[in-house]
C-alpha cells in the first residue's frame, strides 16, 4: 500500500512539473509559431474587377515564411471590403513564371463556396489558403 502511494505522489509531481514546464506566460496553451516580418515587395501585374482581383508580389531572394508573411500584410493592408475573392502571388522577380508561394484570400464561407468551390476553409474569416511550392529554395 505504501508503495502505491509513494509511486503515485511521484506521478502526480512529475504530471505537475511537465504541466508548468509546458504553459506559457501568457497564459495561453496553444503553441506559438514564430513571426516572421513581411519583406518589403513591390506589386506587378494587379488586376481588380467588381467582386475579385490578383496581384502578383515581387520580393527577391523571398523564403517561404517571407512570402506568406507579404501575403499576409497585403490581405491586412491592401485588400478592400467590397472584395470577395483574392489572388496574391509572391514571385522572386517580375519575369519569373513560377511562384514561390501563392495564397488565395476568401472573404467568407459564401465566397468560398461560390468562388472555390467550397475548397478554401476557415476557422474565422476573412481566410487565406497558401499553395508554397518555391521551386527555387
Amino acid at each position: 500500500m505504501r508503495t502505491r502511494t509513494t509511486t503515485a505522489g511521484i506521478l502526480a509531481a512529475l504530471a505537475l512539473t511537465l504541466t508548468a514546464c509546458g504553459s506559457s506566460d501568457t497564459g495561453d496553451d496553444k503553441p506559438k509559431e514564430a513571426k516572421v516580418d513581411a519583406p518589403a515587395y513591390t506589386e506587378a501585374n494587379k488586376r481588380e474587377k467588381t467582386k475579385t482581383g490578383s496581384v502578383d508580389l515581387v520580393v527577391p531572394d523571398a523564403t517561404v515564411d517571407q512570402a506568406k508573411a507579404a501575403i499576409q500584410d497585403y490581405a491586412d493592408t491592401k485588400i478592400g471590403d467590397s472584395f470577395l475573392n483574392y489572388g496574391i502571388t509572391v514571385v522572386r522577380s517580375d519575369a519569373d513564371k513560377t511562384y514561390v508561394c501563392m495564397g488565395e484570400w476568401v472573404k467568407d464561407e459564401q465566397a468560398s463556396e461560390v468562388y472555390t468551390g467550397g475548397r478554401v476553409k476557415g476557422d474565422s474569416w476573412p481566410a487565406i489558403a497558401y499553395n508554397c511550392p518555391d521551386p527555387k529554395g
